[in-house]
């Protein structure tokens, strides 16, 4: 992306009063609004602030800017932010954007912000994406408009969203029960520490990093925390009985081994199974296995012989193989 454009020159421009969870004080360039991730922001009224330094790359060019700020989490990533745009209320004035970052020291000199986004102008709701982000820190949006001879009133909402924004639980896992695993989660700051939910499944719920015991399938919660913001993921683990299929039975009635009874597959009730004949017509189908086989198709015995079969576990957030493997019928 383009740095910024040196033009010497003075200017004054005013920022917008913003509500964040309600309301707050009129905010200015060394008091930008904070915004969190994935919380959306409402702008409604504006005060005057100056900003030393040089026009912004000749994207700011109204008279009325607002100011708002963010922070990155300490999660690597390549991607950027999403800045949403929306509730759009200004009376069709036409709105310049742009995300800058900043130097902490003088966050009012404008000549020592470098553009990590395209100049953004609509007059209508919109999202666009920056470039790549450092972890760990600080950047502005900056939004202007023209009032022309007579100010218009002008709000609207605004929200941020994307991986820079964000914490990450690792990793979702199959074990078998009483078994433990380890969890961590990356991405918040480690010294304002962490919040594991089920508590009494984990060692140490305040951790980046856990070894949890949970006594059957669990989704796990974690809230991580940045500056003001905190932000939450989940990570399951499933506990599951090992899938145990029999390789044949005898439907024949006489009350032995008369149903397909495959061990352990009820527990994955998303689980999907399919059973073929040896020309590839499917003969059973069913999700969660309910109720076991019993060796007919439409209500009519299937011929004795050998049948195919593939069990797609389908685990939510778990990269579980199918099971395959054939199973005989005898009468």
């Amino acid at each position: 992306m383009k740095s910024l454009r040196s033009m010497s020159k003075l200017f004054t421009i005013a920022i917008f009063i913003v509500f964040l969870h309600g309301g707050t004080s009129a905010q200015t360039c060394d008091n930008p609004t904070p915004l969190c991730g994935e919380v959306e922001t409402q702008t409604t009224e504006f005060s005057l602030s100056s900003f030393i330094g040089e026009t912004i790359d000749s994207c700011l060019t109204g008279d009325q800017v607002s100011v708002l700020k963010f922070h990155t989490t300490y999660l690597n990533s390549d991607e950027g932010v999403d800045v949403s745009l929306s509730g759009l209320e200004c009376s069709d004035i036409e709105l310049n954007m742009i995300v800058v970052e900043f130097s902490l020291l003088e966050p009012c000199n404008s000549s020592l912000y470098t553009a990590v986004s395209e100049c953004v102008t609509t007059t209508q709701e919109v999202t666009f994406t920056t470039e790549s982000l450092y972890t760990n820190t600080d950047y502005l949006i900056l939004i202007s408009y023209t009032t022309g001879i007579i100010e218009l009133p002008c709000s609207f909402n605004i929200e941020v969203s994307g991986e820079p924004l964000s914490i990450e639980a690792c990793c979702p896992t199959n074990i078998q029960y009483l078994e433990s695993v380890d969890l961590e989660v990356l991405g918040g700051d480690g010294g304002l520490g962490y919040i594991w939910s089920p508590e009494e499944y984990v060692d140490n719920p305040s951790s980046y990093s856990v070894t949890a015991t949970p006594p059957s399938t669990t989704l796990f919660d974690v809230t991580g925390f940045v500056e003001q913001c905190e932000y939450s993921d989940q990570v399951l683990i499933v506990v599951g009985t090992d899938v145990d299929v029999p390789n044949a039975f005898s439907p024949n009635g006489d009350n032995y081994n008369d149903f397909w009874k495959i061990t352990g597959l009820p527990s994955y009730t998303r689980s999907l199974i399919t059973l073929y004949d040896r020309w590839g017509q499917e003969v059973f189908r069913s999700i969660g296995y309910p109720i076991a086989w019993d060796g007919k198709m439409g209500g009519k015995d299937v011929p004795t012989g050998t049948y195919y079969y593939v069990i797609e576990l389908n685990e939510p957030g778990v990269d579980l193989d199918p099971i395959v493997g054939n199973v005989a019928v005898i009468r």
